[in-house]
């Protein structure tokens, strides 16, 4: 896995990855398995949550076994499956959530994040911190750029941290795949237009961490994915 030291079972939610000095687990949650990832620095002992779908017992469990003192919660998207955990640990954690400001009706908005539709159990929430598209923020002591990458929801995006080469990609890119555009707000042309214009021109020794599924780096996708494989990469 390249720069990574990989150790656990994925399908258990306890990959680790471990990079100089930044700690980071991925942890299975929900119905849908959604990967919740716990971003720890080492040198300061502060940490971000990404995408905390569910089970926010089970997230804070990880959370106090890593030692970790959450700074912020990050949101790719706002359906139900990544958002589900985000007020109790929110509100035990005293953090502040961010989120693309596009995207934050969805948070309002049991319909549009498809906890009516889907699962039948109404949620909403909220985020004190709204981004903007290509907003370079500094959280727990890493830089993170916001890539907007609208497709799979109006407002979805991926968290870029260049230089540890790492992309949290939500539910914009998976493994060989991408998500799916066939819920409120979605739209098949603008996620594709998203990959090839916005990820695809990403380096290809980047690392990516998807929401759902296995991890895959740039380059296997521009090798191995018909979505993004395309001439039109620097349009």
């Amino acid at each position: 896995m390249g720069i990574w030291e990989m150790s656990g079972n994925f399908e258990s939610g306890n990959e680790v990855f471990h990079q100089n000095k930044l700690l980071m687990k991925c942890i299975q949650v929900g119905l849908f398995c959604t990967n919740c990832y716990l971003v720890k620095n080492e040198d300061t002992q502060e940490g971000l949550i990404i995408d905390p779908g569910s089970d926010p017992r089970k997230i804070s469990y990880a959370i106090d076994d890593m030692g970790m003192i959450p700074e912020a919660i990050l949101l790719t998207h706002g359906h139900f499956d990544h958002i589900m955990a985000v007020n109790e640990l929110k509100l035990k954690y005293n953090v502040k959530v961010y989120i693309h400001e596009p995207e934050a009706v969805l948070l309002a908005d049991p319909k549009l994040n498809s906890s009516i539709g889907l699962i039948r159990q109404p949620y909403t929430t909220s985020a004190e911190v709204l981004l903007d598209d290509n907003d370079s923020i500094v959280l727990a002591g890493l830089t993170i750029k916001v890539i907007a990458t609208p497709g799979h929801t109006v407002g979805g995006a991926c968290f870029y941290l260049e230089k540890q080469k790492i992309l949290f990609s939500g539910d914009t890119l998976f493994y060989e795949s991408i998500g799916r555009s066939d819920l409120p707000t979605g739209d098949s042309d603008l996620l594709i237009d998203s990959i090839r214009k916005r990820l695809a021109v990403l380096p290809d020794d980047t690392y990516v961490l998807p929401g759902h599924g296995v991890t895959t780096s740039i380059g296997h996708e521009k090798r191995c994915n018909s979505y993004m494989r395309s001439n039109r990469y620097n349009e």
